[in-house]
């Protein structure tokens, strides 16, 4: 099974939508993006909160789905900020613009 969730920083309020397969809910799994992981490197793990916003999904396909979905949807309200790809499928073939590679380098330095 698969769940989606969300993360908030704490401190900006900037959040981070992703999927995770489980075996319990209430693991400590806090993402794999490369700008959620910066942030909670910079901010510390107690800065952040994870809400899982679906569960029980039962396949891949349904989850990329379900990811996308929500991603587009926070967007839609200037959120998902540690978001780099639309979700689904994660970044695989995804190419970032020139202001997207020049973000990453930044948060990246500042690690």
């Amino acid at each position: 099974m698969y769940y989606i969730y969300k993360i908030t920083n704490l401190v900006n309020g900037k959040t981070y939508i992703g999927q995770h397969k489980y075996k319990k809910l209430n693991d400590r799994y806090m993402g794999s993006g490369k700008l959620i992981k910066l942030a909670i490197k910079k901010y510390g793990i107690e800065n952040f909160k994870k809400d899982i916003i679906e569960f029980n999904i039962p396949t891949l396909e349904l989850a990329n789905d379900f990811e996308q979905m929500y991603i587009l949807f926070e967007r839609t309200k200037g959120k998902a900020e540690y978001n780099i790809a639309d979700g689904g499928a994660g970044v695989h073939g995804y190419h970032p613009s020139e202001e997207q590679r020049h973000i990453i380098s930044i948060k990246t330095k500042e690690g």
